[in-house]
């Protein structure tokens, strides 16, 4: 063994541009097989450690209003007094008050504009949003907010958002939903117009103005689907942790029957969101991924080899007559098919050290710009090797076999 691989190193010294494209092929697939996996690991991590946060014995129970007409009756679907109501009914171990807004959110540069989605029928765009108490806007069209809109659902949009989700249409009177909530459309106002403090006039939006276009809603309605109504104690929805033995989803129900009951006047309906349900969710998602890693394992290990296997078949046919030669001097077919097994075991050895290094290397790097920080193993780094080196040996048995089948008589009167 130790003769065929000095025998091979030789042979590979005498192409070193073959030697050098034999590693570019490997090396690229190793670094995207380790990158691809240390990122993998890190998206597990991060939907793993959600799931610990969640109690698949809980149900989250919300008041969805997208049908009612106003918003007046939104900022109270829950009372303090709800809670002792609701643990009297059987199974419900815990009821948990929360603050918390249940429409998903971003807050833009300036703290008080958010951003959401925004739909109209299959149109959808997003919408950056801001309260009519803080925030100036150029009215293009309908009218603008006023005090009388207190608790009503209406929005003034942005001529950006009303192009995207109306275009020639009139918005004036027409629905859109943000998050669980339906707005009715009362005015246009200019994107591109700032509101100048200085000057105390509305003037065209420069290349340094970092403020993105936003449309205004009345500033109780924008307190509570931002959740800034925490100080005044509203609740936004409640969390009931149901008994041992107990359906969750028959309890969740129980729970929000009796919120109906409480509050029949309430224009919309209680809803559930089972827990158990985002579990089983975080769990495929999770299988997904690690198919997902897989599957580029695969695809690069797959390229690698074809590369290594193109790369042989060239050195077969270089090295026909100095095959045909061993052959009449006595060395068995098995003995060439070894030489070019282990050529083709050693490149790939070196260059998947090679591709782990320098993948281990790009993800060090990436951790600076990639949200979240890729999680490098050392099972992603055994297993990329050892899948390398069985690619090298699968690859390689081909052209192996074809130089250990060469007739030595036609090769040296060739």
């Amino acid at each position: 063994m130790l003769t065929l691989l000095k025998n091979s190193i030789e042979n590979l010294k005498g192409h070193k541009l073959r030697l050098i494209v034999a590693f570019i092929w490997i090396i690229t697939g190793i670094t995207s097989v380790v990158f691809v996996s240390s990122v993998g690991n890190a998206m597990s991590h991060v939907f793993k450690q959600a799931f610990q946060t969640i109690d698949p014995k809980t149900a989250i129970v919300y008041f969805d209003s997208s049908e009612a007409k106003t918003s007046e009756n939104l900022l109270t679907p829950f009372l303090s007094s709800d809670v002792q109501e609701l643990q009297t009914i059987e199974g419900v171990d815990k009821v948990k008050p929360s603050n918390k807004p249940m429409t998903e959110m971003i807050s833009f540069g300036d703290e008080n504009i958010y951003s959401t989605n925004a739909l109209y029928y299959d149109k959808q765009t997003h919408i950056g949003f801001a309260s009519a108490l803080t925030h100036k806007y150029k009215m293009i069209k309908g009218r603008p907010l006023s005090t009388s809109d207190t608790g009503k659902r209406v929005v003034v949009i942005d001529s950006q958002t009303k192009e995207a989700l109306f275009e020639k249409l009139d918005p004036i009177g027409k629905g859109i939903t943000v998050g669980n909530l339906t707005f009715e459309v009362v005015g246009v106002c200019d994107a591109d117009k700032v509101y100048d403090p200085v000057d105390h006039k509305f003037r065209k939006k420069g290349a340094f103005d970092n403020i993105p276009a936003y449309s205004v809603i009345p500033n109780d309605v924008y307190n509570f689907i931002t959740g800034k109504n925490v100080k005044t104690g509203a609740i936004n929805h409640i969390s009931v942790t149901v008994k041992d033995g107990f359906d969750i989803p028959k309890i969740a129900k129980n729970v929000a029957d009796k919120m109906t009951e409480l509050h029949p006047k309430l224009e919309g309906e209680y809803k559930v969101r089972d827990q158990s349900t985002i579990q089983k969710s975080t769990e495929a998602m999770t299988k997904g991924i690690d198919k997902f890693v897989l599957v580029i394992t695969a695809v690069a290990m797959f390229v690698g080899g074809v590369g290594i296997m193109n790369i042989m078949y060239v050195s077969v046919m270089e090295r026909s007559k100095e095959i045909g030669i061993r052959r009449a001097l006595g060395a068995k077919p098995s003995t060439i098919m070894y030489q070019f097994l282990v050529e083709s075991v050693f490149i790939t050895s070196c260059g998947g050290v090679l591709g782990i290094i320098i993948g281990y290397a790009v993800t060090i790097y990436s951790k600076n710009v990639m949200p979240f920080r890729p999680m490098p193993s050392f099972n992603s780094f055994v297993y990329s090797f050892l899948a390398i080196v069985i690619t090298g040996i699968i690859f390689g048995l081909v052209p192996a076999h074809k130089a250990s089948k060469v007739d030595p008589i036609k090769i040296i009167y060739k």
